[in-house]
C-alpha cells in the first residue's frame, strides 16, 4: 500500500520534496514517539491519534516549505527564526535545504516536543463593572 504522504508530495517540486524529506527526519529523530500523519494539507506531529494534539506541521508550497509550531509563541526562540504575530502559532519559511539543516531549527523542535504537553495558561478575561445593569427588585 502506497505512503499517503509521500503520494501527497509526489505533486511538488523535487527541491520542495528534498527539504521536506530532511525536516521529516529531523522531526522523527527530535520528537521520539510522535504521530505523523496528513491534516488539511500538512504532514502534522501529534503527542497522540488525535489532531488536537498537534505540536507542530510542515506544509509544503511552491517555492518553500513551512515549518509551524501551534504553541510556538511559548518557545524561546534565541536565534529570531519564528514568524508571526497571532497568541499562540508561529511558523519559519524554510527555502533551501541548509536553512532545514539549521541546528537551531532542531532546537525549535525539540523544545516543542518537550513542552507540548504542558498546559496552556487560561488567560481571565476582564469584564467591565458595572456592565451588567442592577435592577432593584419591586415588591
Amino acid at each position: 500500500m502506497p505512503d499517503p504522504i509521500e503520494e501527497f508530495l509526489s505533486n511538488y517540486p523535487e527541491e520542495i520534496r528534498e527539504i521536506i524529506g530532511e525536516l521529516r527526519k529531523m522531526a522523527r529523530s527530535a520528537m521520539h514517539g510522535a504521530h505523523e500523519f496528513l491534516y488539511y494539507d500538512a504532514i502534522n506531529y501529534s503527542l497522540g491519534d488525535s489532531p488536537l494534539g498537534r505540536i507542530c506541521y510542515i506544509s509544503p508550497m511552491e517555492k518553500y516549505v513551512t515549518l509551524g509550531f501551534l504553541f510556538g509563541a511559548r518557545l524561546n526562540d534565541q536565534h529570531h527564526l519564528l514568524e508571526g504575530i497571532g497568541k499562540r502559532a508561529r511558523h519559519i519559511k524554510i527555502e533551501t535545504l541548509e536553512e532545514a539543516r539549521n541546528s537551531a531549527v532542531k532546537e525549535l523542535v525539540k523544545a516543542a516536543w518537550t513542552h507540548g504537553a504542558d498546559p496552556v495558561p487560561k488567560v481571565r478575561r476582564r469584564t467591565k463593572q458595572g456592565s451588567k445593569s442592577r435592577r432593584k427588585r419591586r415588591s
